[in-house]
């Protein structure tokens, strides 16, 4: 089962069940607003995944919406995790990362592409962004967005490692961490150019993508994340790593937990987490059993 919480001001929705969303639902939903907090959470096979994001302080401050999208997939072979930060100069940005997020995962969801392919996941992600700026009358520069996309082999290694795939244009991070020895690892380079100027993106520049691969190891967390999270985060050796490394170490947390654990105000910009666990061979959390792999997305 997928389980959904948003958040706008003080309104709350919590929405338990099915979340596969065809294209059309989606194509209609990804130009609204997008709600101030949103969080998911869903299993498959023995995988358990967590995500969240918030809405930046700064974005509040001056009356913009949150500008981070993520959203989660399932194939026979893969799970799919998606993160995507939009361009802060850019006016429209939130609706491109939502539309390739969204265009992403309903991609997968239908088989039409392999998420080891990262020619066609990103041109996918690309079309979607153009689509949106097309529907919004405005230029696609003004719909640039990061994106980060993460593919993780549904059965393990015989030491239970997984193998994953990573694309990425743009700063969006992607970390391990182990929480045993509180050790978070940068899978993707930790900076993109003086302060902070992104320098490839969605949709016209999707193509400087890089594509490469990654052992994620028995006990460990694939964590794909917006830097409103990683700016704080550091090196991990701090505070902040060290604690989260602590909460997480038990396997996936509750979705109310995993939102509290990342409700620090550390930061200005928004801040969006996606946690994929690999369990231990010898573990036994009691993960709630999700016999049909569905989307989990963060603007449905």
């Amino acid at each position: 089962m997928t389980t959904v919480l948003s958040v706008t001001g003080a309104q709350e929705v919590v929405a338990n069940g099915s979340m596969t969303t065809s294209t059309t639902q989606r194509a209609k939903t990804q130009l609204s607003a997008p709600p101030d907090i949103t969080a998911a959470k869903t299993t498959v096979d023995d995988l358990g995944v967590r995500a969240v994001s918030f809405r930046g302080t700064a974005h509040d401050l001056f009356g913009e919406p949150r500008q981070d999208s993520f959203a989660f997939a399932a194939s026979d072979d893969w799970v799919v995790l998606i993160v995507s930060d939009g361009i802060g100069s850019c006016k429209h940005s939130h609706h491109g990362a939502s539309a390739a997020v969204n265009a992403i995962a309903a991609a997968v969801e239908s088989a039409e592409i392999d998420p080891n392919d990262g020619d066609r996941v990103l041109a996918t992600a690309a079309d979607a962004a153009r689509d949106a700026a097309q529907a919004l009358d405005v230029p696609s520069t003004s719909v640039s967005a990061t994106l980060t996309v993460a593919a993780v082999e549904r059965t393990p290694q015989a030491d239970g490692s997984r193998h994953a795939i990573i694309h990425a244009v743009g700063d969006s991070p992607a970390l391990r961490l182990d929480p045993e020895t509180s050790t978070w690892t940068y899978l993707t380079p930790t900076a993109d150019g003086p302060s902070n100027v992104v320098r490839s993106w969605v949709p016209d520049r999707a193509a400087e993508f890089t594509s490469f691969g990654v052992a994620i190891p028995a006990g460990s967390v694939l964590v794909l994340a917006s830097d409103g999270f990683t700016t704080p985060l550091g090196d991990g050796s701090g505070p902040l790593g060290t604690d989260l490394a602590a909460r997480w170490a038990a396997g996936p947390r509750e979705l109310l937990p995993f939102l509290i654990d990342l409700s620090f105000n550390a930061y200005h910009d928004d801040k969006t987490v996606v946690a994929l666990w690999n369990p231990s061979a010898e573990s036994d959390l009691n993960i709630d059993a999700d016999p049909e792999p569905e989307i989990g997305n963060a603007d449905v």
